[in-house]
């Protein structure tokens, strides 16, 4: 059980069989993984004014079902509750964030910076970004290179002779297929260490060409999209801009610790505010085209992304702003510090993959 849950719980029940069963629930829910699953848990733990089971979208309703199912499972006799939904919703999500980073980034996109809440007996929001923090130092963590040996492999087997006849060469066959199946026990044993050690390999080089990439980027002082300097950027299209492209380059989810660094070594600043919907207004029309192609918003987990599409109907300006505060429930006036916008949308790019 994580170490959470009982006080997550406790507004519900105190009831030690009773939190059993409801965990026995989250288990069997969470034991399977999708993004539709965590874009359900999502907007069911902050009650987005999207719902839980979507607009005539069959996955996010499937999953709604299979949630309730779970528990029904563990405890026939229990009663749906809104709230309680709430509780284990984010008891489900919790317990994704060890091992799914896209869990934890569904959460931080979604509270959207604080313009989104949820009281809950735990911070959620919080316990999302030490996930991962932990995940990016993990998943970047260098190898022992120095201890990637492969020993000569040595051959133990020991002959049976007793049928052989010296006279009937083909008696000796048994004695050549032992030899054949040790050999094979030895090669395949050098092979699966080959591979191991292979990948350990790629796996490094994989970790430094995305840190090359990335100060490259960042040393380059230009823009990946639009092809420009950072000088030539202005202030409040650079948010979007810079963490459109330190995503692009980003391999290795969920991507490194360093990513305010480098935003503000590029020149995002960490002082001030930015509303959202005016730094959507702020890029080009060439750029939102780029940035939304091949992926579909949700205004609940990608609010940011689904600004875009929406000032994509009418132009940039401020036709849209009212359509999106709408179905998403955040507020116009929602302003947010450049980095942390910028960072939240680096992450909605990840989560969107």
């Amino acid at each position: 059980m994580h170490a959470d849950f009982p006080k997550l719980y406790s507004e519900i029940s105190t009831n030690g069989a009773q939190r059993d069963l409801r965990w026995n629930g989250v288990e069997a829910f969470a034991a399977s993984y999708a993004p539709a699953r965590i874009e359900m848990l999502a907007r069911l733990v902050f009650d987005t004014k999207p719902p839980a089971g979507g607009h005539q979208q069959d996955d996010l309703a499937t999953e709604l079902t299979a949630f309730h199912k779970a528990f029904s499972d563990a405890d026939p006799s229990i009663e749906q509750g809104a709230r309680q939904d709430q509780i284990l919703s984010a008891a489900a999500l919790m317990l994704y964030f060890a091992t799914k980073p896209k869990a934890a980034m569904a959460v931080t996109t979604t509270a959207c910076g604080g313009a989104r809440k949820v009281a809950l007996p735990v911070d959620l929001v919080t316990a999302a970004e030490n996930a991962l923090s932990q995940l990016a130092a993990s998943r970047r963590k260098r190898p022992d290179l120095s201890t990637v040996e492969i020993e000569a492999p040595e051959l133990e087997y020991e002959l049976d002779f007793s049928a052989v006849q010296a006279s009937a060469p083909a008696t000796f066959q048994n004695v050549f297929d032992q030899i054949a199946n040790a050999m094979d026990q030895a090669l395949g044993d050098v092979v699966a260490k080959f591979n191991a050690y292979t990948k350990l390999l790629v796996n490094a080089g994989k970790k430094a060409d995305e840190e090359l990439d990335m100060l490259s980027w960042v040393f380059g002082q230009r823009a990946l999209l639009p092809n420009q300097s950072f000088d030539e950027i202005q202030a409040d299209q650079k948010p979007l801009v810079f963490a459109r492209d330190l995503a692009s380059l980003t391999t290795i989810y969920p991507g490194p610790n360093s990513v305010p660094a480098l935003l503000a070594r590029a020149g995002v600043k960490s002082t001030g505010k930015l509303r959202i919907v005016d730094a959507v207004n702020a890029v080009t029309d060439q750029w939102t085209a780029a940035v939304l192609k091949n992926r579909t918003p949700s205004p609940a987990t990608s609010p940011i992304h689904f600004a875009i599409v929406k000032r994509q109907e009418t132009g940039a300006g401020d036709g849209w702003h009212a359509g999106w505060a709408a179905i998403t429930g955040i507020d116009l006036c929602t302003e947010l510090s450049p980095t942390t916008l910028a960072e939240l949308f680096y992450r909605e790019i990840l989560w969107l993959r």
